[in-house]
């Protein structure tokens, strides 16, 4: 089954096309620089500095021609510590690309529960926690989330949404969530590691699979609350930790 899935993950990926534009592919902003992957030339990357004016590039040393099976798409991880190359489960440090000043810089990458069958959406650097995502079905874009640990070697939240090697027959109907790939990297983790929302920033009741605390492995909500503007803003201000789960009168929702 593993095997078949890897087989499925790669011809997935490597169909995938995104509409590009310029010189770059996308672009990330972080603080004052502007980060994209250069069309020019594979394997380099191109660090603006909009206080200098001044734009750095910076040969990639590990470089390979078949991250561009992404389509040299960036992502910024939620904490603002590393930007995501699309569907290589590789990454930047942000500090790294700052300081490279026409230097040759480096993908990383970290090991984590089911990593040869997934694809990294987010990254916590601080609470050392992966979100990744697996595909089910090609067909309907059906998929599974992961959250683990670095290094981990199981996802920490189980139930439906969640990927569960053991599981021979996945229900796509019922257990798995559908994923625009233009909309990939929607999934994240908080800031402060305590919450992940695997595709969606939704916070209601009948959410799929919605927000979940990650250390109580439990989803949340606010079922006192029927006004869907006020149940968006209370999960915003939640996932972005300004107010707590206690303060903002939500519960959590036993889904098994």
């Amino acid at each position: 089954m593993i095997f078949n899935k890897i087989l499925l993950i790669v011809s997935i990926y490597t169909m995938v096309s995104f509409n590009s534009w310029g010189a770059y592919y996308n672009t990330v902003k972080v603080g004052r620089y502007v980060i994209g992957l250069s069309k020019n030339e594979h394997g380099v990357v191109d660090i603006y500095n909009a206080d200098t004016k001044i734009t750095s590039s910076c040969k990639i040393g590990n470089w390979e021609e078949s991250f561009l099976k992404g389509a040299g798409e960036l992502s910024l991880t939620s904490d603002n510590e590393s930007v995501l190359v699309a569907f290589t489960n590789k990454f930047f440090k942000i500090k790294e690309l700052e300081n490279c000043i026409n230097k040759p810089v480096k993908l990383r990458d970290v090991q984590y529960a089911d990593r040869a069958i997934s694809r990294i959406i987010d990254i916590n650097f601080e609470k050392k926690l992966i979100l990744a995502l697996v595909v089910i079905d090609t067909q309907s874009m059906a998929h599974q989330a992961i959250v683990s640990e670095f290094n981990g070697k199981k996802s920490i939240l189980s139930g439906k949404g969640f990927w569960d090697p053991t599981l021979k027959n996945v229900d796509v109907s019922d257990e798995t969530f559908p994923v625009d790939y233009n909309d990939y990297y929607q999934g994240k983790i908080s800031v402060n590691g305590k919450y992940v929302a695997p595709n969606d920033l939704d916070c209601s009741v009948d959410s799929f699979p919605g927000v979940w605390d990650i250390e109580k492995k439990m989803k949340v909500s606010f079922p006192e609350d029927k006004d869907d503007a006020v149940i968006d803003r209370k999960c915003k201000e939640l996932f972005s930790g300004d107010k707590t789960l206690n303060e903002l009168g939500g519960n959590f929702i036993n889904t098994k």
